[in-house]
């Protein structure tokens, strides 16, 4: 799998907002602001890297758009996933956290032809915690299929978030499963949930408290709330800190407070200990350093174990010795 994915994306063409061709692959690593609509072509694939965001007016998905663990799309207008009776197939695939967030409407074309042509599909894919928030209407063709599918953890849970009026095909399901959090907050027509677990019509927090989630306000003419509801997902695990005797304790300390007496020898483990009440540490800053180091980079040789601040990527970043990552919260292991 590892090679694999080397190798998928070594062939990756870097993308900055050109005409696709299909049948080919591109990839957006960072983050890119386009005033236009975009065209992702049949057999064509656009992958957002992780932790990166396309902001776009409107997308036609008439091949595979992917957005990877923590990245984003925004568009100011709509999208359109899958060509009515194409019998190509269309998809738009979340990863864990990832997000979707328009202001204007999803419409889906059905390739299959309301089931003429078995096997062809176009679907949205949800990945762990991940979001899809509609603020215009939601239109499914599918009659024979769900349009929303889940793909992430077992016990996790993603959200479809359908701000204006929902319509299916009048037989039409939404999903065949229960980690999908469908909140309809306007009228259904002709779409049944399926085994989605569904708030709605018309849904607000008071109506389903169970399943309504946290940066999500009950105005539906309100927009714009993917990122928040996203950042409110805890999809981390805790663990208890290690117990035991230290191995010592911390012989310097700096502080503006009244010092206490044993301070900062009570502190386990630490060399060098820094207290204040309204002060803050602020490590080196640099413009921006790549996730793999190239010479154009604020920081031209990295040392294993550097820490700064990126200012472009708005994270602190660690360089491993190979990459530099955003410091992010995890699993103590």
């Amino acid at each position: 799998m590892v090679l694999f994915y080397g190798i998928a994306n070594a062939q990756c063409t870097a993308y900055t907002g050109q005409a696709m061709n299909p049948g080919q692959t591109y990839c957006l690593t960072g983050n890119l602001t386009l005033a236009n609509d975009i065209t992702i072509p049949q057999d064509a694939l656009l992958i957002i890297e992780p932790g990166g965001m396309l902001t776009v007016k409107g997308v036609t998905v008439n091949g595979n758009l992917e957005i990877r663990d923590a990245a984003s799309v925004k568009s100011e207008g709509s999208i359109i996933i899958g060509v009515f009776g194409s019998q190509k197939n269309s998809k738009v695939k979340l990863g864990t956290k990832a997000y979707l967030s328009l202001t204007g409407s999803v419409s889906q074309g059905d390739p299959s032809f309301m089931g003429t042509f078995p096997g062809a599909t176009s679907t949205i894919d949800m990945g762990t915690y991940s979001v899809v928030e509609i603020c215009g209407t939601f239109s499914q063709q599918s009659i024979t299929y769900p349009f929303i599918n889940y793909v992430g953890a077992p016990l996790g849970k993603a959200y479809c978030i359908a701000k204006a009026q929902a319509n299916g095909g009048g037989n039409s399901i939404l999903s065949n499963d229960s980690q999908i959090i469908a909140i309809a907050m306007d009228t259904v027509t002709g779409l049944a949930p399926g085994n989605a677990s569904f708030c709605g019509p018309n849904a607000t927090q008071a109506s389903c408290p169970g399943l309504w989630p946290a940066g999500l306000p009950s105005d539906k003419f309100a927009c714009g709330f993917a990122d928040e509801i996203v950042h409110e997902l805890d999809d981390y695990c805790t663990k208890p800190g290690i117990s035991g005797t230290p191995d010592g304790y911390t012989k310097m300390g700096i502080t503006i407070q009244q010092k206490t007496n044993n301070w900062p020898e009570n502190i386990p483990n630490g060399f060098l200990a820094l207290e204040s009440k309204n002060k803050g540490l602020v490590i080196t800053r640099v413009q921006h350093v790549s996730q793999t180091p190239q010479t154009e980079d604020a920081i031209a040789e990295p040392k294993e174990g550097m820490l700064v601040y990126d200012i472009q990527d708005k994270c602190v970043k660690l360089y491993n010795g190979t990459q530099w990552k955003c410091i992010e919260r995890s699993c103590n292991d």
